[in-house]
């Protein structure tokens, strides 16, 4: 296995928190050790969401204000609905809600953040354009069949 470790950096109010899972012990091979990492990057979302129960407690009481305030409208309506799902998930500690099935659909995308920094372990195939080394030889192998 090429990559010993993974890691992830999740931002919350501000606050970045890194995930790091490294290779060893019962994680052997690459899927492992993706599992692995995933599992502990949900496991830390969830401890950063009941950490945060208070705000997201806060919220469902601004968003139902807010949709009694309007005069029952449609949108203030569904805020109102997906802040108490937000805050039923968070006291589960589940990702997805039960109750509804589009309801995921409608959360919105994490952010993103990129820089312009390149992780040691990837290998420039082209300009501009990276892989992992074991990538980036199946890449020159199919390459190299006509």
């Amino acid at each position: 296995m090429t990559d010993q470790f993974r890691e992830t950096t999740v931002r919350v109010a501000g606050v970045d928190h890194r995930v790091r899972t490294e290779a060893g012990g019962r994680v052997r091979t690459v899927a492992q050790l993706e599992s692995a990492h995933t599992k502990a990057v949900k496991a830390k979302i969830l401890e950063l969401r009941r950490a945060n129960l208070p705000a997201y407690r806060a919220a469902v009481v601004a968003a139902e204000a807010a949709s009694q305030r309007v005069g029952k409208r449609w949108l203030e309506e569904q805020d109102a609905v997906r802040a108490r799902a937000l805050l039923r998930r968070a006291e589960r500690g589940t990702f997805v809600s039960h109750a509804s099935p589009w309801a995921a659909a409608l959360r919105p995308t994490p952010k993103f953040r990129f820089t312009g920094e390149v992780p040691a372990y990837l290998v420039e195939i082209e300009a501009n354009h990276y892989a992992t080394s074991d990538a980036a030889q199946q890449l020159t192998l199919s390459a190299e069949r006509p």
